[in-house]
């Protein structure tokens, strides 16, 4: 795709309509895209660090300024380059934009967010905001998934869970159906965790296509209005940042000087386990081997046969954490300036991993 005569964003926007139309006819008339003709990608990125920062620390062939807060980037992975375009608005939260094909814009933006120390990670949205989704309009279709083998080895999978990799994909008329028949089967409803949910969003006459996934990516198959897209994916967005902001105002801990002696503010959180762990130890084995998508490293501490202590490093920003867990609950520590998107990515994790039923209650 040539890119030299977009010099603003709506320029940018233009295209996108576009594109959105486009699809949307070849799917209706076709039932498949034509060759090199592709879907738009957006992905909503958590970020602690600037624009300037990630050219350091990101193999950046090329970027260009587009518009306010609206850079193009050249990215290269494999010795092939990949055009994105990074909306910097707001500063907290940034959104990718691509036309690249899926499996491709996937890998270079896990790249990006997988780096360590870079400050970046996904939007990792719990099951709660993934069913809000659905209630955004009419359900179109889901992708259910159990990818224990993501996180943990063969030998515990073997012994102490039913299922290594699970993964249920229904679309069209009766996916609701499937989905509540499946979620309301007693064996199964821990092991069922939302890896994406599609929907047909009407608003004021015009309507969009989307698939959303558990860590915020949106593929738009079609649509009629740009501007539908921008908006459900800031709705999103809103959602998730107020659900952050609760976890940074109320569960990071801080520690004063009182009269009587030292005060602590904040709560740690607790993450409830219905799939009880058998054996915790060789669970935190598993969990703490810096690797995706937990990326966190920690040192272990027995206080009890079944009660552990990990006091460790989150790979995304260097900050600290304490884990205590028992095998029917985790307790997680924050520091005062810890990213609160360390506890979404445990927690959604342990969801999409472990236990789809986990639940963890957020103070207001």
């Amino acid at each position: 795709m040539s890119t030299s005569s977009i010099q603003s964003r709506r320029d940018l926007f233009d295209v996108f309509q576009h594109t959105i139309e486009g699809t949307y006819d070849e799917l209706v008339k076709e039932q498949e895209l034509q060759p090199g003709q592709t879907m738009l990608k957006t992905f909503l990125i958590e970020s602690n660090v600037t624009p300037e920062e990630l050219h350091e620390r990101v193999d950046i062939t090329e970027a260009r300024e587009v518009d306010f807060d609206l850079q193009e980037l050249i990215i290269q992975r494999n010795a092939t380059k990949y055009t994105f375009f990074l909306d910097h608005e707001d500063s907290r939260f940034w959104t990718l934009y691509t036309l690249e094909e899926s499996e491709d814009a996937k890998k270079v933006v896990q790249d990006m967010v997988s780096g360590v120390r870079n400050g970046l990670d996904y939007t990792w949205m719990p099951i709660e905001q993934q069913r809000e989704v659905m209630d955004m309009g009419e359900f179109r279709d889901v992708g259910v998934s159990y990818d224990a083998d993501d996180v943990f080895s063969e030998d515990y999978i073997d012994e102490r869970l039913d299922f290594g990799d699970l993964s249920v994909r229904s679309s069209g008329r009766g996916t609701g159906t499937l989905f509540d028949i499946l979620d309301s089967h007693d064996e199964l409803s821990s092991f069922l965790s939302l890896s994406s949910v599609g929907i047909k969003r009407n608003v004021n006459g015009s309507f969009i296509l989307e698939r959303v996934t558990h860590n915020g990516r949106f593929t738009t198959s079609g649509g009629d209005s740009i501007q539908l897209h921008l908006d459900t994916v800031a709705e999103i967005k809103e959602r998730y940042a107020t659900l952050l902001r609760k976890i940074e105002e109320n569960h990071r801990l801080s520690y004063e000087s009182q009269e009587h002696g030292t005060g602590m503010d904040g709560t740690p959180l607790v993450i409830e386990l219905d799939n009880e762990i058998e054996d915790v130890r060789q669970f935190v084995e598993n969990i703490i081997t810096a690797k995706n998508p937990l990326r966190l490293w920690g040192a272990k501490t027995k206080l009890d046969d079944q009660y552990w202590k990990i006091k460790g490093v989150d790979l995304h920003n260097n900050d600290k954490y304490t884990i205590e867990i028992c095998p029917k609950w985790l307790r997680l520590y924050l520091g005062d300036e810890a990213c609160g998107n360390t506890a979404l990515r445990i927690y959604s994790n342990l969801q999409r991993h472990y236990d789809s039923n986990a639940t963890m209650e957020v103070e207001e």
